[in-house]
């Protein structure tokens, strides 16, 4: 009920479940309900860590605040990264928004392969959720921490004195190039099934 009712909130709402069905392997149940803890905790845990680590090293004076004494951090960092964030990520939406197209051209065989890697196993084991539709929430994703990370830069530029606003650039400056980068492993993968489906093809052609 609680999801029904956010997920009708205008664009919040449609953030809301892109991420749910990110966190939910793309299952059809993402749009009615939200995905078990543990799922968005095995989804989310390593770009939020390795983020917070990025954010850290990058904001010393608020990592000194939890490191002991022999671990302290003596260097500052000049850079603003809402700058950085307003003038880097432009980029790298435009690439990404062109590559989202790429899913809707992909060999059908694939996607079917990856939709029966979701049903049940021969052995009458359970089936695991999610479906195919986990390559549409992995382009939209990253996509749209790319966008709010844009927006957080464009708030710390205005406010550059603000901590927390420090704090929450750099975070989603990091989690942007986590997400990136993630993007781009898939993208990998893809290309390296559509190559070898190509290929398969091409043999039993002949």
């Amino acid at each position: 009920m609680i999801f029904g009712w956010l997920a009708r909130i205008p664009l919040l709402g449609e953030i809301l479940r892109i991420f749910n069905a990110y966190a939910y392997c793309g299952d059809a149940k993402a749009d009615e309900r939200f995905a078990p803890i543990w799922l968005w905790v095995t989804a989310f845990w390593l770009q939020t860590t390795l983020s917070l680590v990025g954010t850290l090293l990058c904001v010393p004076e608020i990592a000194n605040e939890y490191l002991p004494l022999a671990l302290k951090l003596t260097y500052s960092v000049q850079l603003g990264p809402g700058a950085m964030a307003t003038s880097i990520l432009p980029n790298l939406l435009g690439f990404g928004i062109g590559i989202y197209a790429l899913i809707f051209g992909l060999n059908k065989m694939l996607l079917r392969d990856l939709q029966a890697s979701y049903k049940p196993i021969a052995s009458g084991g359970r089936p695991r959720p999610g479906s195919a539709l986990i390559l549409n929430a992995e382009m939209a994703v990253p996509l749209i921490v790319l966008t709010l990370t844009i927006a957080i830069g464009l708030a710390q530029q205005i406010a550059p004195s603000v901590v927390a606003l420090q704090f929450a650039s750099w975070f989603s400056l990091w989690l942007s190039l986590v997400f990136t980068l993630e993007l781009v492993v898939t993208l990998f993968g893809l290309g390296e099934n559509a190559i070898l489906k190509t290929l398969d093809d091409a043999d039993k052609g002949r």
